[in-house]
């Protein structure tokens, strides 16, 4: 009788999901974050179902098996726009959107009653490293201390540190490609010294993110210059959305999504928002001055990341319908991580500004041969990857402020694929002829 009442009761409560970002698939995560009865979580140890949202390359696919055998039992998969592993073949897999959240929640009751059993482990159950009768005590380590005891490398290289010189056991690890706190598809090989990272190497770059179509348009002719801004602002708003997240501002992470999808958000709102990350510290989280770019990584990054410490960098102004609106560069002067955080605001600010105004006088771009997206100026070139950068940039940062500059440059390459392309939106048919 406890047990069934138990059951009925976890079956009623939100669901929580650990899921996997692929190519492409963030935007219905986005969605799912403000969906009722749906809990996305941090550890796939916290969760019931892994959804696989995006296509996972098949280099990934070990990494993959990984997550997936840390569910806690029963756990299910969902594969959505991704084809599941070979292994699980009969796992259910959703190409809909709008279907997702209920196969979340029917997959759940069905788990917690009983219904649908467990998917199975996929790896086999030893440690990663054979350590039973070796080493002197048979421990699998050499002496008191060295080797793998226990299956698993002890953290004892002993090398100085390169903050202050002192000796400290240090512990090399391989984060990625599927970890929350960074950009979907980056691995790197990082070794700690205690919360200080003593060495970082990018060894596969983020997914491409797709940008909105309107973009692509403004490549091909005149497009309204309303639409375009608030695209800006809901790419800038959703990675405010995953800094907000990362620091543990849930709540915060939430208003700056809902703002986000807002059909028409308002400069206001975007003000108030600011002064919500004023009251609550976020702005004192990153004014440790750490995370600085110089001038030729800050052109590199292009966008927010080279207007921040005051290079007047954005295509813009060459437009004579963005001068029609008053419109100038904001700068920060500052290349650490809290100036790139005030320049998005302010630039989120300014583009709701501008798409208020330019709708209200039905403005129009003129200029088609180049545009400013929010990754910086695409004209004969995308804004290029720039991930390699984190391997001078991190060495020396302690654990959270690496990660607060990790989140405030956006260094994943652009997909040639427009966002309505990558979800199944309808596409304008300019951007199919382009295409051909």
């Amino acid at each position: 009788m406890a047990v069934s009442w138990l059951q009925r009761l976890a079956a009623r409560a939100a669901v929580p999901v650990f899921p996997v970002r692929g190519m492409h698939g963030e935007e219905v995560l986005y969605r799912l974050a403000l969906t009722p009865g749906i809990k996305l979580v941090d550890s796939p140890r916290h969760a019931s179902i892994l959804l696989v949202a995006g296509g996972v390359p098949p280099d990934q696919h070990d990494a993959l098996r990984r997550v997936h055998d840390q569910l806690p039992g029963p756990f299910a998969t969902l594969w959505y726009r991704s084809e599941p592993l070979d292994e699980l073949a009969g796992a259910t897999r959703l190409d809909d959107p709008d279907a997702l959240p209920e196969a979340l929640k029917t997959i759940h009751r069905e788990l917690m009653s009983g219904k649908r059993g467990s998917s199975p482990r996929l790896l086999p159950d030893e440690p990663p490293n054979p350590w039973e009768g070796l080493g002197d005590d048979g421990h699998g380590g050499k002496g008191m201390m060295g080797g793998v005891p226990y299956g698993r490398p002890m953290a004892m290289n002993m090398t100085d540190d390169i903050r202050d010189g002192l000796t400290l056991d240090s512990l090399t690890v391989t984060l990625g490609p599927f970890l929350p706190m960074l950009p979907p598809g980056l691995t790197a090989e990082v070794t700690l010294q205690g919360d200080l990272i003593q060495s970082w190497t990018t060894h596969s770059a983020p997914y491409p993110i797709a940008l909105e179509s309107v973009f692509f348009q403004a490549l091909q002719g005149p497009v309204p210059i309303a639409e375009l801004e608030r695209a800006r602002a809901r790419y800038h708003l959703k990675r405010l959305h995953f800094a907000l997240r990362l620091a543990g501002l849930d709540r915060l992470a939430l208003e700056a999504l809902r703002l986000a999808f807002a059909p028409h958000p308002g400069q206001d709102r975007a003000m108030a928002l600011r002064r919500r990350l004023v009251r609550c510290g976020f702005f004192r989280l990153t004014t440790t001055g750490r995370g600085r770019l110089d001038e030729n990584q800050a052109r590199r990054v292009g966008g927010i990341a080279a207007r921040a410490p005051g290079l007047e960098e954005d295509l813009r102004s060459r437009d004579a319908a963005y001068r029609r609106l008053e419109f100038t560069p904001i700068i920060q002067g500052g290349a650490d991580t809290n100036a790139r955080w005030c320049q998005t605001l302010a630039e989120i600010e300014q583009a709701l500004q501008l798409a208020d105004q330019a709708e209200r006088d039905a403005v129009h771009t003129q200029r088609s041969d180049g545009v400013e997206t929010p990754r910086g100026p695409w004209h004969e070139q995308w804004p290029e990857e720039a991930s390699d950068l984190l391997d001078d940039l991190l060495p020396g940062l302690e654990w959270d402020e690496a990660m607060s500059t990790l989140a405030s440059l956006d260094l994943a390459p652009l997909s040639p694929w427009s966002l309505e392309e990558t979800s199944g939106a309808p596409v304008p048919t300019s951007v199919e002829e382009r295409r051909a």
